[in-house]
């Protein structure tokens, strides 16, 4: 068979040329050493890219898995009384509402209760996996100062009235800058008096720290502030050898003189006063 003739390109017309294969570039072999550089230059970027995708994640998905830990329980020790204990439920209730297991503030938790004026101290910590356990130390009132406020056992006024049975308290009166006085002559006279099984019910001082004192006998005694003691041991003296076998009812003892006393019993009559 013939073959047929070329064509030849038109006239005019460029001759196509075939294409060239495409060249492959070879790049140089990097060292290791080169390799690390690198990589410290970009590892900063790396590590902050990271941090940004770490705290997406947080801002995200964070609040939803805290969902996953509520808070089950608040746990009290340390308070004797119901009126003082509705008092904490009170004030943990304002801290802890709307609040996870993680979520709540222990110390703002720890304020808020460490505020109420008749707590001593407070201890607050979590206990996995959902309850906060709160300890608190109560003051310890030993005496009502002034009708109005109480007197913790390390002299410390305090209010808190309506949160104790002050009925048996002894009530201690006298200028406000003298607590500390008066608090000096109840705990002195009570060792005292009580060599004689007696107690104070009362004390009032005035501003020469003169002390009208209520035993819990109703005896009225009433001694300036020189030498009380040495007064209040010679009245105990007294009372134990002479005045508590009396059938007569000793209504006041006035202790205020050097070498002696003066005594008044209840009733009238001619010996209702007497000075021994």
């Amino acid at each position: 068979m013939a073959k047929a003739p070329a064509r030849r390109p038109a006239r005019g017309a460029v001759p196509r040329r075939a294409p060239k294969p495409p060249r492959t570039l070879k790049l140089p072999k990097l060292s290791l050493a080169v390799w690390l550089q690198r990589l410290r230059r970009a590892l900063p970027w790396l590590l902050m890219s990271a941090a940004v995708v770490a705290v997406m994640g947080l801002v995200i998905y964070l609040p939803r898995t805290l969902d996953f830990f509520p808070l089950q329980q608040v746990r009290v020790d340390g308070v004797q009384d119901e009126r003082r204990l509705q008092e904490v439920r009170m004030a943990v209730t304002s801290e802890v509402s709307g609040d996870n297991f993680f979520s709540v503030s222990l110390s703002d938790l720890h304020d808020e209760i460490r505020a109420l004026t008749w707590v001593s101290r407070v201890e607050v910590q979590r206990q996995w996996p959902g309850r906060i356990e709160i300890r608190v130390s109560e003051r310890v009132p030993v005496a009502v100062w002034n009708d109005d406020q109480l007197v913790a056992s390390n002299g410390e006024p305090f209010t808190g009235m309506d949160k104790y049975d002050v009925e048996p308290l002894p009530r201690l009166t006298g200028p406000h800058q003298r607590l500390t006085d008066v608090m000096e002559y109840y705990h002195s006279m009570s060792r005292i008096l009580q060599d004689a099984g007696l107690a104070v019910r009362s004390i009032r001082v005035d501003a020469r720290l003169t002390a009208r004192l209520e035993l819990d006998n109703g005896v009225i005694l009433v001694v300036d502030r020189d030498h009380y003691a040495q007064k209040l041991r010679r009245f105990v003296q007294l009372y134990q050898n002479v005045l508590e076998a009396d059938s007569r009812t000793l209504a006041k003892v006035d202790l205020r003189y050097a070498d002696g006393m003066a005594v008044t019993w209840a009733g009238s009559g001619p010996d209702r006063n007497k000075r021994v």
